[in-house]
């Protein structure tokens, strides 16, 4: 799951909401129902609504020319997933979001569908519910929160396993925020993941370090040195680092492994077969 919060400073809460409630991308299911969560909020109107977030807004203890006063924030899944997202799924990892995220704040969430891509947007108030207090998240804790929201999702409904992000140290398998974005705009595959598949295919025809960076060469991923160590490939224009790609060292040191021992096996079978030449030479002279 990607999540994204965009900061306001001004108290546009009547144009979101009503973007949120009204545009043509909104989610509705085969027998025309969607779901509005409103958490610290009561009521069914846009003008109620506003006027709640107003009110809240004059709590604040710190003001600012630069504080934030609203939030829009979104949750989104891979079109792959589409076919295993139900209204019933999103709500529940929507209200758990909010638990994750502050379960003080103000929050309205809403569902939208567009380009075979789920997606719910939230209008937030910048402050927690009549206590003044910031709703801001510092960088540590909104990376705290992703990773959180995505371990419910992945615990809970496993089968969205395309919207499985990595939002800590890069795995492989895992696709940066970024990235995510990128696939959900063009449906193409990042460049890290298309240089992935050339390693991996490359590493498992490889019997040594060398043959895999001709290998990699041939598949224009060009090998680069940093003190005479070979720490990444340029492809596409751009500079990988092994590890970046989920190839560390070890992958390496795997290689000249395998190398030694082939060598190593040549030897014995070199040293076998002058066994054998040296005593069918000597049964012949006898």
């Amino acid at each position: 799951m990607i999540v994204k919060i965009k900061t306001h400073k001004s108290a546009g809460f009547k144009k979101l909401l009503n973007y949120m409630l009204f545009d043509k991308d909104r989610l509705f299911d085969d027998k025309g129902k969607s779901f509005v969560i409103s958490h610290n909020l009561h009521g069914k109107t846009i003008d109620g609504w506003v006027k709640q977030f107003s009110l809240n807004e004059s709590f604040r203890k710190i003001k600012r020319s630069d504080s934030t006063i609203l939030t829009h924030e979104i949750l989104s899944w891979h079109t792959k997933d589409a076919k295993d997202i139900t209204l019933d799924k999103l709500k529940t990892m929507t209200n758990e979001y909010i638990r994750l995220r502050n379960f003080n704040g103000m929050f309205l969430a809403i569902p939208h569908f567009d380009k075979n891509h789920y997606h719910v947007h939230i209008c937030a108030s910048g402050l927690e519910f009549r206590t003044g207090k910031s709703l801001r998240l510092s960088r540590s804790e909104f990376t705290k929160l992703k990773k959180d929201i995505q371990l419910f999702q992945e615990q809970r409904f496993p089968e969205l396993s395309h919207s499985v992000v990595d939002h800590g140290k890069l795995k492989p398998e895992r696709m940066t925020d970024k990235e995510f974005q990128y696939k959900l705009r063009s449906g193409r595959d990042s460049k890290r993941e298309m240089l992935s598949a050339i390693l991996k295919t490359c590493y498992k025809k490889a019997i040594s370090r060398d043959t895999f960076f001709e290998l990699l060469k041939d598949c224009n991923a060009i090998p680069y040195s940093r003190s005479g160590i070979v720490k990444g490939v340029t492809f596409e224009g751009l500079k990988f680092r092994f590890e970046r790609v989920g190839f560390g060292e070890r992958w390496l040191e795997r290689l000249e492994k395998n190398n030694q021992r082939e060598v190593n096996l040549t030897d014995i079978r070199v040293r076998k077969n002058d066994s054998k030449k040296e005593i069918t030479s000597k049964r012949t002279l006898h």
